[in-house]
Parts: C-alpha cells; sequence; structure tokens
C-alpha cells in the first residue's frame, strides 16, 4: 500500500467550504488517475495533508461515496474503487434505456428554446482538458434531460453521470488525441430533436450510449495504462 505522505493535495480554499473543497479535489484526482483506481489511503493522513481536519474530509468522502468514487473501510481507510468491465455493463445497460427515453421525450416536449441550445451545446468547440470536456459533453446531455419534462428520470440519470464519470473520462481522453468522435453524434441527435422526430433521437441517442460503451470496454481491456499502472480489473 502505498504511503499517504506520497499523495499531496492542495485545495483551494478561497470562497468554498472546506468539505466542498476537499470535494472537488479529491473528485478531479480520481477522475484525473492521479489516485489511482484500487489505491488505499489513510483517512487521517489524508486529512492531514489537506491541511483539514477530519471532519470536512469525512463529509467530503461521504458525498464521494454516493457517487461510487470512493469505498470506506472500517471508518479510516479510503479505497479508490477498480475500473471493471462489470460495474460498466451494470450502469451503460441503465443508461442506454435511459438516455433514449429522455431523449425521445425532449424531442416531443421540449420548448424550442432549449432545443435551441441542445443544438448550441452540441456544435460547442471541443476544449483540450480531457476534465473540461468531460464536463461540456455533460452539459449536452444534462440539457437534453432537463427538457424532457420527468424530473424523477432527471435525478436518475443525473446520479448514473456521477457513477460513470471515470469510465467516460478514458472515452474523453481518447476523443482528446483522435479527434472528439461524439460530436458527430451529438449533432445528430439534436437535430433530430429539433425536427421533432423523437423515435429516431431515441435511436440515436441508444446508438451513441452504445458505442460509447464499447470503445470503453475495449480500452479497460488494456493490463496497464500510459503510466505503467494498473488500469482496471477485470470482474
Amino acid at each position: 500500500m502505498p504511503s499517504e505522505r506520497s499523495i499531496e493535495i492542495d485545495v483551494p480554499m478561497v470562497g468554498m467550504t472546506k468539505a466542498r473543497a476537499v470535494y472537488s479535489e479529491l473528485r478531479r484526482k480520481i477522475l484525473t488517475g492521479e489516485l489511482v483506481p484500487g489505491h488505499e489511503v489513510n483517512q487521517e493522513g489524508m486529512a492531514a495533508s489537506l491541511g483539514v481536519s477530519i471532519t470536512p474530509l469525512r463529509e467530503a468522502l461521504r458525498r464521494l461515496e454516493m457517487e461510487g468514487l470512493v469505498r470506506l473501510k472500517a471508518h479510516r481507510t479510503v479505497i479508490i474503487p477498480p475500473l471493471t468491465r462489470g460495474e460498466l455493463v451494470e450502469l451503460y445497460v441503465i443508461r442506454t434505456e435511459l438516455d433514449a427515453l429522455a431523449t425521445r421525450l425532449t424531442a416531443e416536449v421540449a420548448s424550442d428554446e432549449e432545443t435551441a441550445l441542445i443544438a448550441k451545446l452540441a456544435r460547442q468547440k471541443a476544449a483540450r482538458d480531457p476534465v473540461v470536456q468531460l464536463e461540456l459533453n455533460r452539459g449536452f446531455h444534462r440539457a437534453i434531460y432537463s427538457a424532457c419534462g420527468n424530473t424523477s428520470l432527471v435525478t436518475y440519470l443525473d446520479q448514473l453521470w456521477d457513477r460513470t464519470d471515470r469510465y467516460r473520462l478514458i472515452l474523453v481522453k481518447q476523443e482528446v488525441g483522435e479527434g472528439p468522435v461524439s460530436a458527430k453524434d451529438h449533432i445528430e441527435i439534436a437535430d433530430a430533436i429539433a425536427a421533432r422526430r423523437a423515435p429516431r433521437a431515441g435511436e440515436l441517442m441508444r446508438d451513441h450510449i452504445a458505442r460509447s460503451r464499447s470503445r470503453i470496454a475495449q480500452a479497460i481491456e488494456s493490463p496497464l495504462d500510459k503510466h505503467g499502472n494498473s488500469f482496471a480489473r477485470k470482474q
């Protein structure tokens, strides 16, 4: 187990509560892989390296645990869950159905202003920073969810996005190097929504999610990442 002293976390505290700042920094490090999947860290050591007491750390960790980004062991150890094919399949089976449903509903009930926003977000310039691009992608999908007219569905989809951020980042990193493959999908989906072609829009979204899942699954088959670290554990 790596020493917690090797993990240095600089948290911007200005304008944020300590718990929120800790949450933001830890989430960033988990998503970017600076905290490696499968890594274990002592909570007291982590709090000391952050320069905070254990209370705001635990508050941040509880939120991260709800998002599936950490697991807590015996109230002392923080575990960064490994990336697994099993979890990927479970999450994306649900996303395939719910994303397609939200897209069909949006094509039926969204206002002209909402469809115009979706079209604009589909055509936005790609970011070079993978984490920023991850948020841009989420903004596009969130605009579709928000316009579907079903608040319960939006809540479920938001929770799924929190759970799948680490997996989607794999795909976003590939696209930064290879070009935004998903951009064409986004434009086609947005155009189908604007044309009120609900079945077609849902079908395009279903295909988009399925392609993403397939590409992520291929990526996590690799036993080592570019840094020589264990990238994922099979399940």
